[in-house]
């Protein structure tokens, strides 16, 4: 037993006979009492089907309600849960399958078909209070050498994107997890009392710290919504007294322009129990802010993460939000990186850099070069004012943050340059009011399209991209251009291609 799961299974014993899971798919309901037997069923099919201590599952689902028990199941065995997104091609599964040595995978139904197609993956579905688990065992369990129980050993695996195209995968330890769940309930005062809807992806860090363990780890209950929706969004908020939620700035606008979502609120409005919003992913325009807590009465409270600081690094107070900043830190030491020297001086402008007991110290495939001297290197530009707080003020790597996932540019030029009509691919990220940044491909078409017109070869590119990319890196908007900025080295300048298609 691990500080993280010794208080996981210490709250739902402390609360076996409260409801403190809820699906709105079908809408179940568990008390902790449920919750824990589940748990411990999960463990033993594990256990029957293989898995052992420091074996990775891979878990490529849409939110559901089995997600939380499925971890903590792995936890408990001292297996790692690798979440990703349900929208991954089944090439690049099987490449970290055979690449990473995993033992298993749980899938959803949308991945059948491809499965059924490989040798590679012995399906052993079973049952789950009704619900089943789709679990598949890879070919080959491999060996390991996990020694025994150490808060220091991987609890999970998330990916997120390197500058390269080639993701990066953090691990984050029970405590590292543990930790950031603390600080997190610390933050925001959460109690047994709170309720937090979940309708971020869970395969994202979001969700799985800030909303997930957050609220497992204070004790709180769990509303699980499959997806983000517009016109259900209140009615789940008062007919569950939801107490906060964490979204991104993207949903926060869906949310102003709705004409579905404004007319429940009034519907619902006396019966909401809603203290806050909390949200991430990058920062609300002032007015945008402003018009958003005028319409729904809510205060936002804006903060900062990132998934190599279990979701954790600053978050605005409640008594004294800035607007346009990210807050102050959270239980995590934040300076900035400026001409080669550790700074926190007010008014300069560097690279955040991060330590903290929730924030690595590498990654699992090394890197040495995103730490310097200790600290993390974050990619992102800030600066803090005089009181404290930290604002964003642009990025050094060039990944692209699109309504909350953050996507590389050259993994998505390397799929796009597979269509024989196009020369050459730039993709970058273009502000966007609704998404924080849009996925623009600017594309030079070469001599072989054929007569194909500007609009059949964005068809074909949106087709292709739709087939060969994940949801989040298929381009939103493709440009057809004769040139690109270079610098005198011939490199393409991107900050000046963003700015021409900006305009």
């Amino acid at each position: 037993m691990t500080v993280l799961t010794d208080a996981l299974q210490r709250q739902l014993v402390n609360h076996q006979l409260d409801t403190k899971l809820v699906s709105l798919v079908d809408n179940r309901a568990y008390t902790g009492r449920q919750m824990a037997e589940m748990v411990n069923g999960l463990a033993e099919k594990f256990t029957q089907h293989g898995i052992k201590q420091g074996d990775v599952v891979l878990i490529a689902l849409t939110n559901h309600w089995t997600y939380p028990l499925i971890e903590m199941a792995l936890w408990q065995l001292d297996a790692i849960a690798h979440p990703i997104a349900p929208s991954s091609g089944m090439a690049e599964i099987q490449d970290e399958f055979e690449e990473y040595h995993y033992a298993a995978g749980i899938f959803d139904t949308a991945y059948t078909v491809a499965l059924e197609k490989t040798t590679n993956f012995i399906a052993e579905p079973f049952l789950m209070d009704g619900a089943e688990i789709n679990f598949y065992r890879y070919h080959i369990m491999q060996e390991n050498n996990a020694g025994n129980f150490k808060q220091t050993n991987l609890a999970l695996i998330l990916n997120t994107s390197g500058s390269t195209g080639k993701p990066k995968r953090v691990g984050l330890t029970h405590e590292q997890l543990y930790h950031s769940a603390k600080h997190i309930a610390a933050s925001q005062s959460l109690t047994d009392q709170d309720a937090a809807l979940v309708v971020m992806p869970m395969f994202h860090v979001n969700a799985q710290v800030i909303q997930l363990l957050g609220t497992l780890i204070s004790g709180g209950k769990l509303v699980v919504a499959q997806k983000f929706s517009a016109s259900r969004f209140w009615s789940a908020i008062a007919h569950h007294e939801i107490t906060w939620v964490s979204i991104v700035p993207t949903i926060i606008q869906i949310l102003q322009m709705n004409e579905k979502a404004k007319s429940a609120f009034k519907q619902y409005q006396h019966d909401i129990k809603l203290k806050y919003v909390r949200s991430a992913s990058f920062s609300l325009l002032p007015d945008q802010l402003t018009a958003f807590e005028k319409q729904y009465h809510l205060p936002i409270i804006e903060g900062y993460g990132m998934t190599e600081a279990a979701s954790l690094i600053a978050l605005n107070p409640f008594d004294a939000p800035k607007a346009g900043t990210v807050g102050l830190p959270i239980a995590t030491d934040v300076a900035l990186l400026i001409d080669g020297k550790i700074s926190k001086k007010a008014g300069q402008s560097g690279e955040i850099l991060l330590r903290g007991d929730h924030v690595i110290t590498d990654y699992l495939d090394s890197r040495p070069d995103s730490f310097y001297n200790g600290w993390l290197l974050t990619g992102d530009l800030g600066q803090f004012d005089t009181d404290g707080y930290l604002k964003i003020v642009g990025r050094i790597k060039e990944i692209i943050s699109h309504g909350g996932e953050k996507v590389a540019p050259l993994a998505i030029e390397a799929v796009l340059r597979q269509l024989d009509f196009i020369d050459e691919v730039v993709v970058i990220g273009v502000p966007n009011t609704l998404y924080g940044e849009e996925v623009v491909a600017a594309v030079i078409a070469n001599d072989s399209v054929n007569g194909l017109t500007e609009t059949q070869m964005r068809e074909r590119i949106l087709q292709y991209a739709a087939d060969n990319l994940s949801l989040p890196a298929r381009p939103t908007r493709i440009v057809f251009v004769t040139d690109y900025p270079h610098n005198p080295t011939g490199k393409v300048m991107r900050h000046k291609l963003i700015a021409q298609l900006s305009q």
